[in-house]
């Protein structure tokens, strides 16, 4: 199909770039896991896996079940979420373009091999091996720089934490359970204020409250299960409500670097890519 990205994982930084590549012509197919745990779910198409579709900043991503709907809608211009978390729809849709946008921080298997040009977002890809561009997602001077040769940054105390530290502070899960919301996003709260408990196991019930006071700018999806460790929910202290939900500036840095890799790939291709 013409014009084609794939584009693996539906978090906020995929999506900033499925929304730019969209607005710029490409047609967008998404691939995501049965149950994604995005924390910034108002600015994630990833909850479309639960709810159908997901609209972000007017553009609306919709899940569809096969592959002869996926197609149409599609060719209609229409962003398109599937369940497949192993990127098995790579070989039957034949994109041009993929970008590994799951942020694992390790290799998940996208190759060089699967598309014209392929690309990830953050460290664990080699650029000029694994994929042909890595996008740098760490904060700093060097936040949406595109790698043709070597590795993004990894995540260790760098300015991009530093800045974390300033303005945000990260829950995580004490032990593993079910998660109940007890705040929604954009809810603003005080410093101890609960913000969701912990089910566990044992029927032993955890509360969790708010390091600080801000507002709640991601929060799990209620009802499902989280590791120990697991990051819950993210409180800033200088957003506006308003701000939950549209696109961070380091979103929209790494979807535009994205879309300018693709023109750039496109560009010196020696064969039009619009044919």
């Amino acid at each position: 199909m013409k014009r084609l990205t794939v584009i693996r994982g539906g978090g906020e930084l995929a999506t900033a770039a499925a929304i730019y590549l969209h607005r710029a012509g490409f047609r967008v197919l998404i691939l995501e896991k049965q149950q994604p745990t995005s924390i910034r779910r108002e600015v994630s198409f990833a909850d479309a896996a639960y709810d159908g579709e997901k609209t972000v900043e007017r553009v609306t991503c919709t899940l569809v079940d096969n592959d002869k709907t996926a197609e149409k809608k599609l060719k209609n211009g229409e962003m398109v979420m599937m369940i497949d978390p192993e990127g098995k729809k790579i070989a039957d849709f034949k994109p041009k373009i993929i970008l590994d946008g799951i942020l694992a921080h390790a290799n998940t298997g996208t190759n060089r091999s699967m598309a014209e040009h392929t690309m990830a977002l953050g460290a664990g890809f080699c650029a000029g091996r694994d994929v042909d561009a890595v996008i740098e997602t760490m904060r700093g001077h060097d936040m949406g720089r595109i790698i043709y040769e070597g590795y993004a940054q990894r995540d260790e105390k760098t300015y991009d934490q530093a800045h974390k530290d300033a303005m945000e502070r990260i829950v995580t899960a004490p032990e593993m359970g079910e998660i109940e919301n007890l705040r929604p996003i954009s809810f603003p709260v005080q410093e101890n204020e609960p913000i969701a408990n912990i089910h566990l196991a044992n029927k032993e019930v955890l509360e969790i409250r708010s390091p600080i006071k801000g507002v709640i700018r991601g929060i799990m999806r209620d009802g499902l299960t989280v590791s120990q460790g697991q990051k819950l929910a993210e409180i800033n202290h200088v957003m506006r409500q308003s701000q939950c939900f549209i696109l961070s500036d380091k979103a929209r840095c790494i979807g535009g670097a994205v879309l300018e890799a693709v023109m750039i790939w496109e560009k010196n291709r020696k064969k039009s890519f619009w044919e």
